[in-house]
């Protein structure tokens, strides 16, 4: 199965944009978006893929998941929740993504450096976790289809997580 563990390598050797990447002065919205585009242009599935662009950005702004832009440029706080912003969304719907991010309670500087570690963490460990249980030729489509499946439900299983961590928060401090 050598297919399958080069994918879990590859999977798990994405970059992360640090906050030592992010300047400490404020960025315009191409830079903003260069930055993650030079940075995390690995995470694409294909080459033509869009990160973020500026009708997104637009967009988490408009609905609240981040908080206005003064002017035509970006503080590194806002960089920072926006990179929570781009993490969540992964999962996550943007009504969910707004209740934990469409907030000025939060330290998203913080939160994000937080997050690189456990991702460091994960990076170690679930891997080795997969390898033991991924057990079968993912070249056959039957053993790719039963794979697939059973990491989908992993996946499904984290998201209900997070939706009950949310659902938890009062309606008050979702920024309803």
């Amino acid at each position: 199965m050598p297919r399958l563990e080069q994918t879990i390598d590859a999977v798990f050797s994405d970059r992360d944009i640090t906050p030592s990447d992010v300047p400490q002065l404020d960025l315009y919205m191409d830079q903003v978006l260069t930055l993650f585009d030079r940075t995390l242009s690995e995470s694409k599935r294909a080459p033509g893929d869009k990160l973020l662009t500026k009708t997104m950005v637009n967009n988490y702004v408009k609905e609240g998941l981040m908080t206005p832009v003064r002017g035509k440029k970006y503080t590194r706080e806002q960089i920072m929740q926006l990179l929570c912003v781009y993490h969540l969304k992964q999962t996550l719907r943007l009504s969910d993504v707004k209740a934990l991010t469409g907030r000025t309670d939060v330290d998203f500087e913080a939160c994000y450096a937080a997050l690189l570690e456990d991702k460091e963490h994960m990076r170690t460990f679930i891997p080795e976790l997969l390898r033991s249980q991924l057990t079968n030729d993912a070249s056959d489509p039957n053993d790719r289809l039963r794979l697939c499946l059973a990491l989908s439900e992993v996946a499904n299983y984290l998201r209900r997580l997070c939706e009950s961590m949310i659902d938890a928060i009062p309606s008050e401090e979702k920024g309803d």
